[in-house]
């Protein structure tokens, strides 16, 4: 950067026309630890300047001024190698404030110089000047690298998001299938529920001389009577008291038969 400023200096040197009368002081650059000797010249009539500071974040030249008339003028000029204020190749407005507040200012230029004519009130005490470069230092060119930067930014985000999903395919896809059959799960379950509480809340809408049938209210006249529940409780009784009776029955005759038959032998014995 310095031999930068340093070529800049010999160019203002050779080609600037700086009129005998005007004044010229150093530009103080604190973001390049140096000063610029010289390089800010300037006329004026009720204004005392204490120093000149380069602000290179916002392409800028502090003035520290002490106004000792009621209304001071001031008339500065700037080589365009070291101050100007351009957009896209051709010349833009500077903008001056004084404590804060714009003020209003005339402009002769050629190829080679900018001169700004103002005047500020007694009291001021700051003249901010700002342009678009400074030092080689360009305001929309750091915009432009800022704006590129974030455009970079983002397409390698999306570059690692669009990996991240490839290598992760598999896995999305089994945990979307595992939340989709949890998903229709519920719902089966909550129509499940939903349907019972339907069919219970028509069973309790049913009033008398209806009954509930295939999920409606029916008419009993319509239907007909329906036939009572068969109570199987005495005709298991009745089973099984009947197969008692039946097993005591062959009991007995088993006994009579082989009662009879022991006679038979007694009397088969005594013959012989």
């Amino acid at each position: 950067m310095l031999p930068k400023i340093i070529f800049t200096l010999l160019i203002v040197s050779t080609i600037s026309i700086i009129p005998a009368f005007a004044e010229s002081t150093s530009i103080i650059a604190p973001s390049l630890q140096t000063k610029v000797n010289d390089s800010f010249v300037y006329t004026s009539d009720g204004i005392e300047i204490g120093y000149v500071e380069a602000d290179l974040d916002s392409i800028s030249l502090i003035i520290q001024v002490s106004v000792t008339k009621t209304t001071g003028d001031m008339t500065v000029t700037f080589d365009r190698g070291i101050f100007d204020a351009k957009i896209g190749g051709e010349d833009d407005d500077f903008f001056i404030i004084a404590d804060g507040e714009e003020i209003q200012f005339e402009e002769e230029k050629n190829e080679i110089e900018r001169i700004l004519s103002f005047s500020i009130p007694e009291g001021t005490e700051e003249v901010e000047i700002f342009g678009t470069s400074l030092f080689g230092e360009s305001f929309l060119l750091a915009i432009e690298e800022a704006r590129l930067a974030g455009i970079a930014a983002e397409e390698k985000a999306a570059e690692e998001a669009r990996e991240w999903l490839y290598a992760n395919q598999a896995k999305m896809d089994a945990l979307m299938n595992a939340q989709n059959i949890e998903h229709e799960a519920a719902l089966a379950e909550e129509a499940a529920k939903a349907e019972e509480a339907r069919l219970a809340l028509l069973e309790e809408a049913c009033g008398d001389g209806t009954v509930f049938l295939d999920g409606e209210c029916v008419n009993e006249e319509l239907i007909g009577p329906q036939p009572e529940p068969i109570d199987s409780g005495p005709l298991i009784n009745s089973i099984f008291a009947a197969m008692g009776i039946g097993l005591a029955v062959m009991i007995i005759l088993w006994g009579i038969g082989k009662a009879r038959h022991k006679k038979l032998s007694v009397v088969e014995s005594s013959n012989s």
